[in-house]
């Protein structure tokens, strides 16, 4: 193409001989500049293609991430629903003084032994977050959502730690004093292994010294405090997990339509 506008240039610089030489001068400059704003658009425009393919890769691999996630995290709230719905029972039971068999007190306090964290396997996220993946994102809401991920995990953290700090601190030592630890440990494996190879306690246990223990209902207060915020801000992520999902969905589809 530039050859065929150089003849036309040349044809009219031919017309008029006194600026021949002015003529020719400046087309040739006109077309060097042209010649490379062509191949500067070309140039960004495959570069613009490279990026939005890496784009739509990494966004189908966060996607999937954030979707497993979100399984591991509507497990963890159904988790805090029933442990918190144990340790209100069991505040009842104090403060109530209500009649409890001894099984039925042991299913109770056994059935919430510790506290699992919510650790989701984001390799996708935390690339993007780690390696400047971010500025191929051209959604800037999904990039504001994934800038503040570990704002709401550290928040998290915060909580399941003082959990945690409960589950081996205070739990772990009260109930091996007041309980017949061996049948801590048969209900955990019965639990998670589905077996009975270790057999009950022969020692029994006074379940009145553990509902009349006041260290036993602040322990329990406590667990109703630190996991009823721990639910809150499991709702948060959630919440933060969904709309990512829905914006990436829209995303995809789009680019999709281009």
């Amino acid at each position: 193409m530039i050859p065929f506008f150089r003849k036309i240039r040349k044809k009219m610089a031919d017309d008029n001989r006194p600026l021949k030489y002015m003529r020719y001068a400046i087309g040739e400059i006109v077309l060097v500049v042209l010649g490379i704003l062509i191949a500067l658009q070309i140039n960004n425009w495959n570069e613009g293609r490279k990026n939005n393919i890496i784009e739509q890769d990494t966004l189908s691999s966060l996607k999937y991430d954030l979707e497993s996630a979100l399984v591991q995290l509507d497990e963890k709230l159904e988790q805090n629903r029933n442990y918190r719905y144990l340790d209100s029972t069991l505040l009842d039971i104090i403060h109530f003084k209500k009649d409890i068999s001894m099984d039925s007190l042991e299913s109770l306090t056994l059935s919430h032994i510790f506290s699992p964290g919510f650790d989701p396997e984001l390799g996708t996220l935390n690339e993007i977050l780690s390696t400047g993946k971010m500025e191929i994102i051209q959604n800037g809401t999904l990039r504001k959502h994934i800038s503040t991920w570990n704002k709401y995990i550290d928040e998290l953290e915060e909580v399941d730690g003082k959990l945690a700090h409960y589950d081996l601190q205070v739990k772990d030592p009260l109930y091996s004093k007041h309980l017949p630890y061996k049948n801590v440990a048969r209900f955990f494996l019965k639990l998670q292994y589905n077996t009975d190879l270790m057999p009950k306690s022969n020692f029994k246990w006074d379940s009145k010294s553990l509902l009349q223990n006041k260290e036993f209902e602040n322990m329990l207060s406590n667990y109703m405090i630190y996991s009823t915020v721990q639910y809150s801000r499991l709702l948060d992520i959630k919440n933060n997990i969904n709309e990512m999902i829905s914006l990436i969905h829209d995303d995809i589809i789009d680019s999709s339509m281009q």
